[in-house]
Formats: structure tokens, C-alpha cells, sequence
């Protein structure tokens, strides 16, 4: 949809489809809200935090100034993972989700696999407040527990052992971030920043996972442009992993990669 399209959705609370079958002139109240929108976006702020909320996996999430907008390509990572999930065909799983933001990961995760448990993390409580009311709104309360806390801290002290970890972390390049789009740098750049190559976090997050995966269990996690070969080599000098793959976006590049630990 066109950002107008997006905008007079949420004003009028209808379909895209409705504006064309069901038109009708926008009141005075309708008009001036129309208007800010408009302007809001004219000074590069994210579609997603105007209109308050945004779809991922074909589930709505709420969304806002203190948490990262979920991306389409974000969404293969959510589907490469349930893909070898349901092929496992287990009787239930507990997944761990790094870096969990909006919870779109998490709850993609409740909404698509049977018997799925998650613990999803993240250091922002601001974020974990959208989380929250996302689970809410997609009916997943008593799948997800929540835990306000830094990765590093979390994985060291753990004492669960999980099917499968997910994760999304930041890995823009320190100085790439000047490089963004508008929109983009009005996102937290807590979520975004991850050092001077952008793999600060996947150097903890590899090794960290052998110690809290059960037996054949599975990471996968969404990388940067040009990050693959290095990530491949992190996975091989932090082993033994299995079924090491490489899986592209919707865009035929390089996104997310998943591996199975070996025991």
C-alpha cells in the first residue's frame, strides 16, 4: 500500500480495498489527522510509528518510537526456522528468542508451531512493552514469558536448555549508521548498532548457544549485507555445527543462516 493508503486505513479503520468500494470525503477531523500524518512522514518518520502498528508473518504487531519496525526479511527468518521445527515433528519446543523487541519473532513463533513455549529477551523495557501488549492483541499470553535482561548476562546464567534459538540482533556497522535512510535512524539505535563490522553480537551469541541448545538443537539467526562469509567462518571455528545452511530474502541476498549443534 502507498504511505496515503496506510494513513486513511487507520484513520477510517477499514480495508484498502474498502477506500475504493466505500468512498466517502474525509470529515474535518479526518482531514487534519490525514494532514499530520502526512507531515510526520515528510520529515522521514517511519510509516509504521504513524499509523502506530504494522503487519509481520500476517499478524499484527504495535509498534513505536522505542522499538525496531519488523521487516519483510525478518520474516524468513521466521519461517526457515518453523519450516525445520514442524519437519522435526516434536511433541512440544522451548524456544529462546535474543533480542525480542516487538515480540513479532516470539509470537510468530506461539501463533505457527503446536505446543511452543518461548522465552523471549531483551534489555529495553520500553520495547518489552510493545512486546507485551502484541501478546496480547495475538492471543498468545500463555505461551511467551518475558524476560527483561541483557543478552550476556541471560545466557550466562540460564538454566534452561532449548529446541531452538532465534534472533534478530543489531548488526548495522558503527559506521554505516550515518549511511541510513531517514527513517531508519529514527529507529533505536539499540537495535541497530553492533560495532565497527556489525558482528559484535553473533561472537557472543554462537558460542553462547552450544552451552544453552539441548541435543540437535537449532540456531538461526538474520545477518547484514556482506556478512555471510564471516558469520560461516564464526559458526566453523565455534563448533562442531550441523547442517550449517545459508538461506536468502525475499531478494535473492544472503539473510539468514541456521545450524543444528552437533554432540
Amino acid at each position: 500500500m502507498t504511505d496515503d493508503e496506510l494513513f486513511l486505513t487507520a484513520i477510517l479503520n477499514c480495508s484498502r480495498s474498502d477506500l475504493y468500494l466505500h468512498p466517502r470525503p474525509l470529515t474535518v477531523q479526518e482531514q487534519v489527522q490525514l494532514d499530520e500524518m502526512r507531515s510526520r512522514r515528510a520529515a522521514g518518520e517511519p510509516v509504521q510509528y504513524i499509523v502506530g502498528f504494522t503487519e509481520f508473518f500476517g499478524y499484527r504487531f504495535e509498534v513505536g518510537p522505542d522499538v525496531l519496525v519488523p521487516r519483510p526479511e525478518t520474516e524468513v527468518l521466521a519461517d526457515v526456522l518453523i519450516r525445520e521445527l514442524k519437519a522435526q515433528n516434536k511433541k512440544e519446543y522451548l524456544i529462546l528468542d535474543i533480542g525480542t523487541g516487538s515480540g513479532c519473532l516470539a509470537i510468530t513463533m506461539a501463533k505457527e508451531l503446536a505446543h511452543c513455549r518461548v522465552v523471549a529477551v531483551d534489555i529495553s523495557p520500553k520495547a518489552l512493552a510493545y512486546a507485551r501488549r502484541n501478546v496480547g492483541i495475538n492471543k498468545v499470553v500463555d505461551q511467551i514469558e518475558f524476560i527483561e535482561r541483557d543478552m550476556f548476562w541471560f545466557m550466562d546464567e540460564t538454566a534452561h536448555r532449548f529446541d531452538a534459538i532465534i534472533s534478530n540482533p543489531p548488526y548495522i556497522p558503527t559506521a554505516a549508521m550515518g549511511t541510513l535512510p531517514m527513517d531508519v535512524k529514527q529507529e533505536p539505535e539499540l537495535a541497530l548498532q553492533a560495532g565497527p563490522d556489525g558482528l559484535h553480537f553473533y561472537r557472543f551469541i554462537v558460542p553462547s548457544s552450544r552451552r544453552v541448545l539441548k541435543d540437535q538443537g537449532v540456531l538461526a539467526v538474520e545477518f547484514g549485507d556482506g556478512q555471510a562469509k564471516e558469520l560461516q567462518n564464526l559458526f566453523a571455528i565455534t563448533g562442531p555445527w550441523d547442517k550449517i545452511q545459508t538461506c536468502n530474502d525475499n531478494a535473492g541476498r544472503p539473510r539468514v543462516i541456521m545450524a543444528q549443534i552437533a554432540r
